[in-house]
């Protein structure tokens, strides 16, 4: 592979995003932030604008075949009892998911989401519900619904700045409070909030069941995982809700000729799609406790490919990462090419790991792979200037896989139609990612080998079945109902048993 920067190239930019920092800690600018299920320092504070997945393939509901499903998700870890205001979108940030479709790492088209909160009675003590009525919300425009949320989608395209209002005034549904509150809530509040767009498409945003299968306890605890196989871990995420947006769209509508590929293999067959949150540059506090946003927008949050900010990017460069544009992603590559990562693993596991560069990595998170004897002659997810560029990469010529011979391990599992082509909401990338870090894959034949290529974190499914049909994300877990890991207090013993 060539060389995808020079020395002096970085150095500059690392100069320039220094001195960005330098000036924005100079205006004490305070809502300048930083993304991707909180762990960069500044994103912890900022918790409503903090991406945490992104998801993109070709949909796989009965007659969409000719769709693409793009996914983000933001605010994470919510308890679904975190009454009583639950956790609506925020009004102030800039939602949107970006598709770059020439792979010079900006995006060529952007579907930008605003939310408005609207409520009904200010003078009750609760909130998101309350008993304006008869306290049950049974439908998204139930009086019930205290504090709900409208939201517009509009279309931004790169040639010409081309804007295009694609529909206004919908409704999100609430959190999942409970039975009492929330009676049926799938089929009452959460499927009654799927629209359809201009041309065929569908949009949903609302909360979501976290679908991030994955032991984070066993992962920062150095690694000290209760299994490295595919069993045995515990789902931390699980019980977990989250925020959704998803929206459905032609695949004529995000390739760069505005046509369906003819092969896998066509230049207009691989587009690339991350998702931002953006804040006001200026924020002013008034007297009256009101709040007075202005300036441009500046993004805070972004999230492409999984978990590369959270253990390939260092400490020091998490925030300004964040902030960035996939076009200047060449500040980044040095910690792809060497990650540390591998090398914990290398001594964690006692195991061997490929020596840097570490183009294979590059070709999976930073420029897509090209084809190769390894994939055969019709696979690809190569799209990039000769530059790095990190988001996911998603093929649309290639046909979703049978539901009967889908892989959670994609594209190591067989499986082209899954991650890294795109990502799936059922790919477990956290297997899959651990065993790149370790070189347990076909690009880097001496290591794809035991254990590097059986790694994973024992968590191999999601706790709940996901939907087949769009958002496809299962319904959220309710308020109401005990999770494993809580408790009841029992008087007689003075003592607290698990529920």
């Amino acid at each position: 592979m060539r060389r995808l920067f020079s020395k002096s190239r970085l150095s500059a930019m690392l100069l320039g995003l220094l001195t960005t920092s330098l000036l924005l800690n100079d205006v004490a600018i305070p809502t300048v932030r930083a993304a991707s299920h909180s762990e960069a320092p500044l994103i912890t504070m900022d918790r409503f604008a903090d991406n945490t997945d992104t998801y993109a393939f070709r949909s796989t509901e009965t007659g969409r075949d000719g769709f693409v499903t793009l996914i983000g998700n933001w605010i994470p870890f919510q308890e679904p009892s975190g009454g009583p205001h639950y956790y609506n979108w925020d009004d102030t940030v800039l939602y949107e998911i970006k598709i770059d479709n020439t792979g010079d790492g900006v995006e060529d088209i952007s579907y930008q989401f605003q939310f408005t909160t609207q409520t009904v009675n200010s003078n009750t003590v609760l909130g998101h519900s309350t008993v304006n009525q008869d306290g049950v919300i049974s439908s998204l425009t139930d009086i019930d619904y205290n504090i709900y949320q409208v939201y517009s989608v509009t279309r931004v395209e790169r040639a010409g700045r081309r804007r295009k209002l694609l529909a206004s005034g919908l409704r999100t549904p609430p959190s999942n409070i409970g039975p009492r509150v929330t009676p049926n809530y799938e089929t009452n509040l959460g499927q009654p909030a799927v629209y359809g767009l201009p041309g065929g498409g569908r949009v949903f945003a609302g909360q979501r069941d976290e679908g991030f299968y994955i032991d984070v306890g066993g992962v920062f605890d150095g690694i000290n995982l209760r299994s490295i196989g595919s069993s045995g871990g515990v789902d931390t995420t699980k019980g977990f809700n989250v925020s959704t947006i998803a929206i459905d769209l032609p695949i004529q509508d995000l390739t760069r000729t505005r046509a369906i590929p003819a092969s896998p293999t066509a230049s207009d067959a691989v587009i690339g799609v991350w998702a931002t949150s953006s804040r006001r540059s200026t924020t002013v506090l008034n007297r009256d406790g009101t709040r007075t946003l202005d300036g441009p927008y500046r993004q805070i949050s972004r999230l492409g490919n999984p978990l590369v900010n959270e253990v390939v990017i260092p400490l020091g460069l998490k925030d300004a990462f964040n902030s960035l544009s996939p076009k200047d992603d060449a500040v980044a590559a040095p910690f792809v090419l060497d990650p540390e990562l591998a090398k914990i693993m290398q001594l964690i596991f006692g195991i061997s790991i490929p020596p840097a560069p570490r183009n294979d990595l590059v070709a999976i998170f930073a420029t897509g792979i090209a084809v190769n004897a390894v994939t055969g002659p019709n696979y690809t997810t190569f799209l990039s200037d000769g530059q790095p560029h990190e988001y996911l990469r998603l093929n649309v010529a290639i046909p979703p896989t049978p539901a009967a011979n889908v892989s959670r391990l994609g594209l190591l599992g067989g499986d082209v139609a899954g991650f890294p082509n795109g990502r799936r909401v059922g790919d477990d990338v956290t297997d899959i990612a651990l065993r790149a870090m370790a070189g347990g894959t076909p690009f880097t034949p001496a290591t794809n080998v035991s254990p590097n290529n059986t790694l994973g974190d024992g968590v191999s499914v999601n706790d709940v079945p996901f939907l087949t049909r769009f958002p496809y994300l299962a319904p959220p877990s309710p308020g109401n109902t005990p999770r494993t890991s809580n408790q009841t207090f029992d008087e007689g013993n003075n003592s607290k048993k698990e529920q």
